[in-house]
């Protein structure tokens, strides 16, 4: 809902430096992160994507703050979050807050919600959401906006969140004001229109919205309808009269945002408004100067047509002086407290740091941050500046913030030609920072590749332990290629090396590893069915992450296909209480004992059950699973699915029982 304002307030607020973190922080690290059970670095990625709007960093960052994973348990900012997610229909996280709303977790009870994201979802195939809604006995969300509607103004705003125009007019009909706002204090007409609703944007200017209203973060309708290119919406209103001349929280313009998207054809409809090609934002920049910075030929050619110039460059003929003056300007509290040579370096001006190293700039001078000039030029990959840094005295080796080197830093942000500089200027691979990492340890986790290459061909440690007792090896069996696997241990690292929790490389292969790179980890190893300190096995772990291709080479190579855990899960157990169906059918073909018990008595067919796993269900079955087996607590198969009110599964069941019957086994 507000994600374009938050990429606003973003850009004013952080500006370079959040570029520069985006570029580390994707969904892959995030994954990563969460399958090594990194919650905390999972967490710090995710949060930083979901500010961005990324609706899947938005629901995991929920699921963290509801587990307390990676950070402290907070129901309320789970809450936030999924309602963010939702809101750009993601249907994972529109179920889940219907659960909060209908358990009240994190935010309050509200069963009219509970039904309205639980039909998203629905709408969408999500089978657990259809069978939600089924029990609080909701068929459609028209009938209940309508009917059982305590606020007709909670109606409304749902009614357009749904994009329901049927429900959302005959509320207006009936006196409902157009100007309602949502409990964010952000009117109807500006959700209307961020979620391209666009009918119902009709309706509610029709119907007498304030088509100048703004929310608290100063968006107003005109200025978004022209950001999304929504022409008709544009001129209607401009016809209900909407101002040209207003303004959002960065000064833009309608015309301005339009332009910067290229939208033709809305950006003629207001430029014969009269909207104004001279002024500028905030940042002093105009709507045609916007479009040629989007390499918006034809806008750029249009506005043209309307008397706007682009700005002759002048940054050539500034004097070192001016351009100090300006970078100052334009980053204010970004460059607080740094040097000019600092600013300089971030920036990439090369020829602005020649002179201040000319004039005895201090190089290896640390900012409040605790970054050395190098530091900086390192992770933002300016390979000349690091040049000139280091020829003019500059500690090639003088580690920063958390002991982190120049090498580590480029290593870490995937700046291949400045880890070629550092080297070649005498970076020492072997340093490591406070959390025992390397550059190498940088580069592995990042999945930098060709920067892992490089640093080994410099004979880099391959068997440094970080602190948290995981070594490199463990990190790249899982992302890097069997080429590069097979240098680390050439380098000296060490296959059966373990973690804290007992775990080697191995271990952290049976996930996202491929086949080959196992098979290579494997080799030479007299115990195959080595166990951790829960009794688990390579196939056990290879089970539950879901690997199906390693899980058949394990079975392959030997592995005991009914080892049991301490707690006397076999792998199709695991397998079959995580719902993978896939390793299920593979376990399955290869031999394991479909009826074993765990210590609770529980079978891999009651565990399918308890995880709501129609197609393990079916597997186990299939493969004559007995549906009469009771568990420590007297429950079967049937009666579990019964309990969780599973009609799918429950039939099936009874449709197999009677099968059996028929065909005379019982």
């Amino acid at each position: 809902m507000k994600t374009l304002v938050r990429r606003y307030i973003t850009i004013v607020c952080v500006s370079l430096l959040l570029v520069f973190t985006a570029e580390a922080a994707t969904m892959d690290d995030a994954k990563l992160a969460i399958r090594t059970q990194d919650f905390t670095r999972a967490a710090s990625i995710l949060i930083q994507l979901a500010r961005e709007g990324d609706k899947r960093a938005q629901y995991q960052m929920a699921v963290l703050y509801r587990n307390g994973q990676g950070t402290k348990e907070n129901p309320k900012k789970a809450a936030y979050w999924l309602d963010k997610s939702a809101r750009q229909g993601y249907k994972r996280a529109q179920y889940l807050l219907g659960t909060f709303y209908e358990d009240g977790i994190g935010i309050k009870r509200n069963r009219k919600n509970a039904i309205y994201w639980y039909s998203a979802a629905a709408k969408q195939g999500h089978k657990n959401a259809a069978k939600r809604l089924e029990n609080i006995q909701a068929d459609n969300l028209q009938s209940v906006l309508i009917a059982n509607a305590e606020n007709s103004e909670e109606a409304l705003i749902l009614a357009v969140n749904t994009g329901d125009s049927e429900v959302v007019k005959q509320l207006l009909n009936d006196g409902v004001s157009a100007d309602t706002r949502n409990e964010f204090q952000r009117p109807v007409l500006l959700e209307a229109i961020t979620q391209k609703k666009i009918e119902i944007a009709g309706l509610l200017i029709q119907h007498g919205a304030d088509v100048n209203a703004a929310d608290k973060y100063k968006d107003r309708p005109l200025q978004l309808a022209a950001a999304a290119g929504e022409k008709d919406i544009v001129l209607k209103l401009l016809w209900k009269g909407a101002k040209v001349s207003g303004r959002d929280a960065n000064g833009n313009t309608a015309l301005m945002l339009a332009a910067a998207k290229g939208h033709n054809k809305t950006v003629k409809v207001l430029l014969k408004s009269k909207s104004s090609v001279k002024v500028k934002n905030q940042n002093g920049e105009t709507a045609i100067v916007l479009a040629a910075k989007a390499k918006h030929e034809s806008t750029v050619a249009l506005l043209k047509k309307y008397g706007a110039r682009l700005p002759k460059a002048k940054s050539n003929q500034l004097t070192v002086k001016q351009k100090m003056t300006a970078l100052n300007k334009s980053k204010g509290d970004l460059y607080k407290g740094w040097s000019p040579l600092m600013i300089a370096v971030w920036q990439g001006q090369a020829d602005v740091v020649a002179a201040l190293l000319r004039k005895g700039a201090a190089v290896n001078k640390k900012d409040k941050e605790g970054h050395t000039p190098l530091t900086r030029a390192a992770l933002r990959g300016h390979d000349k500046i690091i040049t000139q840094l280091v020829t003019a005295g500059a500690d090639v080796n003088k580690a920063g913030k958390d002991k982190k080197t120049p090498l580590m830093w480029a290593s870490e942000y995937g700046k291949e030609k400045a880890v070629e500089t550092l080297l070649a200027s005498g970076a020492n691979v072997a340093k490591v920072d406070v959390d025992s990492r390397s550059a190498l340890s940088y580069a592995i986790l990042n999945r930098h590749e060709p920067i892992v290459n490089q640093l080994l061909d410099k004979k880099a440690r391959a068997d440094n332990k970080m602190i948290n007792g995981k070594n490199d090896l463990m990190r790249a069996v899982e992302t890097m290629s069997l080429a590069t696997v097979k240098k680390l241990i050439k380098n000296g690292a060490q296959i059966t090396a373990q973690d804290a929790s007992g775990h080697d490389a191995r271990w952290y292969a049976m996930g996202a590893a491929k086949a080959n790179t196992v098979d290579y980890l494997l080799k030479n190893q007299a115990n195959v069915n080595v166990k951790d300190g829960k009794g688990l096995t390579l196939l056990h772990q290879a089970a539950q992450l879901n690997n199906s291709e390693v899980v058949l080479l394990l079975v392959k190579k030997g592995l005991t296909v009914d080892a049991e855990a301490d707690d006397g899960n076999t792998p199709l157990m695991m397998a079959a209480s995580r719902g993978h169906a896939d390793i299920v059918r593979v376990l399955i073909s290869q031999g394991a004992d479909v009826d074993s018990k765990n210590n609770v008595g529980d079978t891999a067919l009651i565990l399918s059950v308890l995880a709501n796993n129609e197609q393990s269900v079916r597997l186990l079955l299939k493969a004559g699973a007995d549906i009469g087996i009771r568990n420590d607590k007297r429950e079967q198969a049937i009666s579990l699915a019964e309990l969780a009110d599973d009609k799918t599964i429950a039939e099936l069941i009874r449709k197999h029982e009677k099968e059996k019957k028929l065909f005379g086994i019982f």
